[in-house]
């Protein structure tokens, strides 16, 4: 296996796992939808595109954008359309990604202005965590908020099949 083909499948997996966390916000009843946590899970579900979208400018596949609200309280259907965009550019990106790729080194600004440098290979591994670690909180915040969190574990979608 190339390595850029880990990248593509934990691709398949960030877009099943967050379409199933994501559907995990219906599942919370109507008075649970007044609650701080289902706001929270909604934030930090557009907080995780935001963020997508940041790392893949910062890789050269997508236009920067200048964040003032990293958090911000969008409606779930808004957090779907911008998940859809960010996902067809995150796809045309790994579409011409190859391995040499993954050792270029990347200078970029964090969003305080500090500088650093990675490889394209660790910030892609940390993009890719970074949304893991948010669909763990979006999980307990709709519980929380009384509704059933998504099954979103990678070995689970490894195992049906949906990242072949």
């Amino acid at each position: 296996m190339n390595r850029t083909h880990k990248f593509k499948r934990l691709f398949k997996y960030e877009i099943e796992a967050t379409r199933r966390a994501l559907a995990s916000l219906d599942s919370v009843p109507d008075d649970g939808r007044t609650s701080g946590e289902f706001a929270r899970a909604r934030a930090v579900l557009a907080h995780m595109q935001i963020a997508r979208r940041v790392w893949l400018s910062r890789l050269g596949g997508a236009e920067p954008i200048t964040v003032t609200d990293w958090f911000p309280l969008w409606e779930a259907d808004r957090v779907r359309a911008d998940a859809a965009q960010v996902d067809a550019l995150w796809s045309a990106y790994l579409a011409r990604l190859e391995d040499r790729d993954l050792d270029r080194v990347i200078e970029y600004k964090s969003s305080d202005g500090t500088p650093f440098v990675s490889t394209a290979d660790d910030i892609l591994t940390h993009a890719f965590n970074h949304s893991t670690y948010h669909r763990g909180q979006v999980a307990r915040l709709v519980t929380e908020a009384g509704g059933e969190r998504a099954s979103t574990d990678y070995i689970f979608l490894a195992r049906e099949g949906l990242l072949d």
